[in-house]
């Protein structure tokens, strides 16, 4: 069985949300089908990583894509009516590359990972379809441009409007659409009256639930990302601004480890401060995790599944975030993980785990026991080709 993979960014290295569910997706599928993968590239020498991520089954071809082209056809389309998610990887190139394929080749199936690079393959009928949507986007560009301040809270407002109208157009060219929540399944569902989607939620690989005992810094506090996207350095200015002092006052040498890649200097500056560690491309994120009291995820703009939520329950680190940084993990507040809206509220809860050896331990265990039973990446992917099968 041969499958057509498509999505907007090469998924090697996996670093980032959208990476990491590409090629979890790419890991497990190429195992039952021969897949060639379509995708973008900022530069030649992204390529590179290729070589250190090779997968039996899977061919892979790019189109290189500056940024400074995406922002030029974003100023474009800003002008006309679709959104901007799609103007920013508008390409000739690929859609030759798409019809190459396509006249080479017999697939069964196309994917297409994102609303993004739907415009590829929608209009192909002869082919079965499927479109991993993920996140509800419009409902992210929604919340975002609360938050956000100039002409960037114009835009993404605009842009809001612009995927309510899109995301059911395109999901109806597809034969089925997944997203990675049951809450993004639900909004969607109830707000643009999609009606062919499915749960398929991210997960974690079973290096990520190898357990080893390490000793806590009960001073260290964590957070890690891809500080690439807004809702990420959103949280950590958050928590930086309006939690952390509050903390401070009650545990003065406390300690804040900001880990990611992708690092703007408004966050690198937060490294100025004594009390904060700036750890950018740490090359082992569990090693840096693993030994901190708690994992914070103070989040304000949220869809879809958080996987530093998931990845720190792996890890045993205690976690705690917001309502909204929660969505659809299926974690029970004050079992699993603990929950607070409010700076003077959030601040309590990391306190709490700071100084109550008992509720760390209650937390980080029934954490772990959640995401080993309902978010191993094999279980996941084994379901998610029974769907694929059924299609064709």
């Amino acid at each position: 069985m041969r499958m057509l993979f498509l999505t907007t960014r090469l998924p090697f290295p996996p670093v980032g949300g959208e990476k990491l569910r590409a090629f979890n997706f790419l890991k497990y599928l190429s195992r039952a089908w021969e897949i060639t993968l379509l995708t973008f590239v900022e530069s030649e020498a992204e390529k590179s990583a290729l070589k250190d991520y090779s997968l039996d089954n899977l061919r892979v071809r790019s189109v290189t894509l500056p940024r400074y082209q995406s922002y030029l056809k974003c100023l474009g389309g800003f002008f006309s009516r679709e959104p901007l998610e799609t103007a920013y990887y508008a390409s000739s190139e690929m859609t030759r590359m798409v019809k190459e394929e396509l006249d080479r080749t017999k697939y069964d199936l196309f994917f297409c990972h994102l609303i993004r690079m739907a415009p590829y393959v929608a209009g192909y009928r002869a082919q079965r379809k499927v479109l991993d949507m993920c996140d509800a986007m419009s409902l992210r560009y929604s919340l975002s441009s609360r938050m956000r301040k100039g002409p960037f809270k114009f835009i993404e407002y605009l842009e809001s409007k612009r995927l309510e109208r899109y995301e059911p157009a395109i999901s109806k060219k597809f034969d089925l659409s997944f997203t990675a929540s049951i809450e993004d399944k639900t909004f969607l569902e109830r707000n643009s009256g999609i009606q062919n989607l499915e749960v398929v939620e991210n997960g974690l690989d079973p290096e990520d639930l190898d357990f080893k005992e390490t000793p806590v810094d009960l001073k260290k506090i964590v957070f890690f990302s891809n500080l690439r996207t807004f809702h990420n350095v959103d949280a950590v200015q958050y928590f930086y601004k309006s939690i952390f002092p509050l903390i401070k006052k009650r545990v003065k040498d406390a300690k804040f480890f900001i880990v990611g890649a992708s690092i703007p200097s408004c966050i690198l500056r937060m490294g100025q401060d004594s009390s904060v560690s700036v750890l950018s491309d740490a090359p082992d994120i569990r090693a840096a995790v693993e030994d901190a009291c708690v994992s914070v995820a103070p989040m304000r703009v949220a869809v879809g599944i958080q996987n530093k939520i998931l990845q720190s329950m792996a890890f045993r680190v205690p976690v705690v975030t917001t309502t909204r940084g929660l969505g659809g993990i299926q974690a029970k507040p004050g079992r699993d993980i603990l929950i607070a809206d409010s700076p003077v509220e959030f601040a309590e809860k990391v306190i709490m785990l700071m100084e109550n050896p008992d509720l760390r331990e209650r937390l980080r265990e029934n954490a772990y026991s959640l995401v080993k039973e309902k978010y191993f990446w094999p279980n996941i992917a084994e379901e998610l080709n029974k769907k694929l099968l059924c299609l064709i």
